[in-house]
């Protein structure tokens, strides 16, 4: 029993001493305010166990339903080599054998023979001289993100916050600056962003020598490479090395701290389930730092969100946080709130020298529509340069991106799925056969959408219909507006022009007439009251 509720319970025999005449008066008076009170501490601080039923319990906040978008970065001690993406260690030790990507011919040609020069060598080249906390959360928000941050600590596990509890870490060594501290700040600075922290260190556990067996290991490389030198167990996470269960009192500790020092909105996981299965991290610990998370978020009046990448046996429990397809990848053809779409800017999701951008800002803005017509939220990644500096290129598409939700983003901040998501003759979703010959669902937003396509948000008594082309011929046609539907039409207006738009329905659709030149550019949204 709380303070308050003691105290009442000791005023309600203190009454018993006044005159009677007050008595009743008094007695339901404290009664009430003793209701009250035990109502409004019970929906404040719920309380979580460390069981997936129980978690299960936390709804997801509505900030992240109204946010829509999000932004992140993939940064850290690979992108100093900037060669075949985040994977580099990997694709470094294990792929040796059948030099993956390139990687293990690019190292040796370029940083000499892996017994001179492992990966780990590379963190006193990662100084970030042109790190800029502010100026990268201020390209997110200026884009339109309503929460952001970093990539935490990649599979190489390499940590971006100044951490008591790991020695390799961004406070001590590299850059020698609290990394993800000094984004926190950045973004705290915004009253309309949220603080987002990701983590990809549960795969960590023998992720630089995953495809190795002990045949494959020489006695050379084991007396010479760093990756099998005992010293560096706390950072080179492998069976020769270290253990499963130290692996999972790490994972659990450096969450935990980010947790105590950082207090992040969302916790966003790069794949779960598959390690737990093999006690790293253990499941017992990944209950137990959830539960940690939610009760200090509820103690402290926040509402927190947990999300977890599908894919395999990545994911918690389908009722357990919001679920994550990658790019649209094992996305169903039914999905529907709440989900989240995470995507890099251009791929590799690291920068690497002479990376190609495929993709420019009306890709990522149609995505953005598509997801957010279905009930998503999409999350986009940055790839600054090793020193710490955006790319142009990435400036540019944010900028893009950022002009286009100025003009447009009341049909997406806070909007509802209507009853249909979309309608026209482009279809996104097909099959992608897989490097090992499978075929998965995978979803495709580079395609030549027309002014058919169309995709619905809805705010109370206004539906948003986005156009994802505009029209040759100056007419939209909306079938499911057509004479006879659900909703009676009040008004129709352009967002971004001033001019009246004439307007009616007929059997087959809704015709718009719309001006001759767009407002904007990428995706077109009428305004329609309905009632």
């Amino acid at each position: 029993m709380s303070s308050f509720n003691k105290t009442t319970t000791t005023l309600l025999f203190q009454f018993y001493s006044i005159k009677n005449s007050m008595k009743p008066f008094l007695l339901f008076l404290c009664t009430l305010l003793l209701i009250v009170f035990t109502r409004t501490e019970s929906k404040a601080q719920q309380h979580f166990e460390p069981t997936w039923d129980s978690l299960a319990k936390n709804p997801l906040p509505e900030w992240v339903k109204d946010a829509k978008f999000g932004v992140y970065t993939h940064w850290g001690i690979y992108s100093v080599p900037a060669h075949g993406g985040p994977d580099y260690i990997r694709n470094l030790y294990e792929g040796s054998r059948t030099d993956a990507k390139g990687v293990y011919s690019y190292h040796t040609k370029k940083y000499g023979p892996l017994q001179n020069f492992g990966y780990k060598d590379f963190i006193p080249l990662f100084t970030a001289p042109k790190f800029d906390a502010n100026d990268w959360v201020g390209v997110m928000h200026d884009a339109g993100a309503k929460f952001g941050g970093i990539c935490l600590v990649h599979h190489d596990s390499f940590l971006l916050w100044d951490s008591k509890v790991n020695r390799w870490n961004a406070g001590t060594m590299g850059p020698c600056r609290d990394i993800y501290g000094e984004i926190a700040k950045a973004v705290h600075q915004y009253d309309d962003m949220k603080l987002l922290a990701t983590f990809h260190h549960g795969r960590s556990f023998g992720y630089a020598t995953g495809g190795m067996r002990s045949d494959d290991i020489t006695d050379t490389m084991r007396k010479t490479w760093d990756v099998f030198d005992p010293e560096f167990h706390d950072f080179y996470w492998n069976q020769w090395t270290g253990t499963a269960s130290e692996f999972s009192d790490q994972w659990k500790a450096k969450i935990s701290e980010v947790i105590d020092t950082y207090h992040p909105d969302m916790i966003w996981f790069d794949g779960l389930r598959t390690a737990m299965r093999g006690d790293h991290p253990r499941e017992a610990y990944v209950l137990d730092v959830l539960a940690k998370y939610f009760n200090d978020a509820s103690r402290n009046q926040q509402r927190v969100a947990i999300c977890n990448k599908h894919g395999g046996e990545f994911n918690f429990p389908e009722d357990v946080g919001l679920k994550c397809y990658e790019n649209g990848r094992d996305m169903p053809t039914d999905v529907g709130p709440w989900f989240l779409i995470d995507r890099a800017i251009a791929y590799p999701w690291s920068y690497v020298n002479d990376k190609r951008y495929r993709d420019g800002a009306d890709y990522h803005v149609r995505s953005i529509v598509d997801v957010v017509s279905r009930g998503g939220i999409f999350l986009l990644s940055l790839t600054p340069k090793g020193d710490g500096s955006i790319p142009p290129e990435e400036r540019e598409i944010m900028k893009n991106i950022g002009n286009w939700m100025k003009l447009n983003g009341e049909a997406i901040y806070g909007s509802r799925p209507w009853r249909i998501h979309a309608e026209g003759p482009t279809i996104t979703r097909g099959l992608k056969r897989t490097n090992k010959g499978e075929e998965r669902e995978q979803w495709d937003w580079r395609k030549e959408f027309t002014a058919q396509d169309i995709r619905f948000t809805q705010k109370d008594n206004i539906l948003y219909a986005i156009a994802l082309a505009w029209p040759d011929n100056g007419k939209l046609q909306i079938q499911s507006l057509a004479e006879g539907c659900q909703e009676t039409i009040q008004s129709i207006s352009l967002i971004g022009s001033n001019k009246q738009l004439k307007w009616e329905q007929n059997k087959k659709y809704l015709e718009v007439t719309v001006p001759e030149t767009p407002p904007g550019e990428y995706a077109f949204t009428l305004k329609i009251h309905i009632k």
